[in-house]
Formats: C-alpha cells, structure tokens, sequence
C-alpha cells in the first residue's frame, strides 16, 4: 500500500496568508502616506520660520541703526512712517551731513511695474489670485547719490501681509492720530504674515490674524499654511 507523505497548504490557508499580508502591506502603506504628509508639513513649517527670521534680522538691524549720528547733529531718523512701508536714514559716514545714499526703504516695493509692489504702503499686496492678495517678497530699498531709488533688495520671500506700529516713549500707538509724530517714535512693532510656499489640498487655513493695531487679515479660504509673528524693536539712536 503507497503512502502519500506529501504536504502542503490548503486553499483556505492560502487565502487566509493573501488577506494577512494585504493588511501588513496596507498598515505600512499608511504608515508611510501619514509620515510622509508629517514631514512635507514641518517642513513647509520650518521653511515658514526661518523665512520669518531671516527677515526679522535684516528688519530689526536695520531700525536700530535708524537715526544713527554720532555727532549728533539731528539730520537723521524716521523720515516716513506708513503701516506697511518705512523710511529711515543713518549717518553711514558719520559725518553729521545727510546724503541721499543714507536712506533707505523697507516693506513691499511702491514700483507699479513690480509684482511685489504695494503703492499705497498699507501693508497689503496690491495684486491678488482668487481675491486673495499674493505673498510677496518683503524688501529694502536703497537710495544712489542722486536720491533716486535704487533696485529693491529682498529680505524675504512669500510674506502675504506686514504691519509696522510706531510707538513714543510710553509704548503708546502713534498713528492713533494720524500722521504719526516723526519725532515722537522711539521704538516700532513690526508684524508680519508669512505664507507656505507651496498649498496642500488636504489642508484648509480658515484663520483671522489680528495684529497688534486690531487689523483683521483673513479668512483666506484656502490651502495655504501661514504664522503670524510680531516683535518690539526699541530704536536705540532715537
């Protein structure tokens, strides 16, 4: 009599391995999807931040040399204060005497060519896409010998709005009164709203920001992630 010693699995067990494996194969392919989706959000997050403060470095050196005169002649300070846009000057050659080169703008660019530009210096992009104002580069702009405006150097990419406050010596808000009392800024408050570079259609940003002088920017209704950071910067040679 033959004796079958052959061994092998069952179709029941077959199928029984094929639905195991599916669920392990589908567990790690969601694993991976959400891990994935994590790091493309830090990492639109951390690019955000660092935008923030590479352009708050540029801003905060820039206003704490505002009115620099070592001689102390009284020809330099604030020159222009607007809620997007400043102007400043500095005794670059310390020589008491104002030149047209020791200005300087910053904010968005007043150039009606540019696509950056924000004419009315309200802090807002002119231009928009779907109703909402574009994030735009945040700039400095210099002055030739001449006292025309030179190129506008930027300082940050993708900021979608910016505020400036202007602050006396109390740390009252000066342009409760309009127009601001030139003379009167010791220190400016500066807001700015940056934007992701890129959206994610799996994210809606319904958010209102309010800045510091009760200004509303948003609902935006959109997929684009967005910080709001705001700082004090005391103008030490004012």
């Amino acid at each position: 009599m033959a004796i079958n010693n052959q061994k092998g699995f069952t179709l029941i067990e077959l199928m029984m391995t094929l639905v195991i494996g599916a669920m392990i194969a589908g567990a790690a392919y969601a694993t991976y999807i959400f891990q994935q989706k994590s790091y493309y959000t830090q990492d639109q997050v951390a690019e955000m931040q660092q935008n923030l403060r590479a352009a708050l470095y540029s801003v905060i050196k820039e206003i704490q040399m505002a009115g620099y005169n070592p001689v102390g002649s009284g020809n330099f300070g604030i020159t222009s204060a607007l809620a997007g846009r400043l102007q400043l000057t500095k005794d670059e050659d310390e020589d008491g005497v104002f030149d047209p080169e020791e200005r300087l703008d910053i904010g968005f660019t007043n150039a009606v060519s540019s696509e950056h530009r924000d004419v009315d210096g309200n802090g807002i992009p002119d231009l928009s896409t779907n109703g909402v104002p574009n994030a735009v580069n945040l700039s400095i702009q210099e002055y030739s010998t001449a006292g025309n405006p030179g190129g506008y150097q930027a300082i940050a990419e993708n900021i979608q709005a910016v505020e400036f406050l202007y602050l006396n010596s109390a740390g009252t808000n000066l342009a409760l009164t309009p127009p601001v009392n030139l003379s009167a800024v010791r220190s400016i408050q500066i807001t700015l709203l940056a934007r992701s570079e890129h959206s994610d259609p799996q994210f809606t940003n319904s958010m209102t920001y309010t800045t510091p002088s009760g200004q509303n920017w948003g609902p935006y209704n959109d997929n684009f992630r967005r910080r709001l950071l705001t700082t004090t910067i005391k103008c030490r040679n004012l």
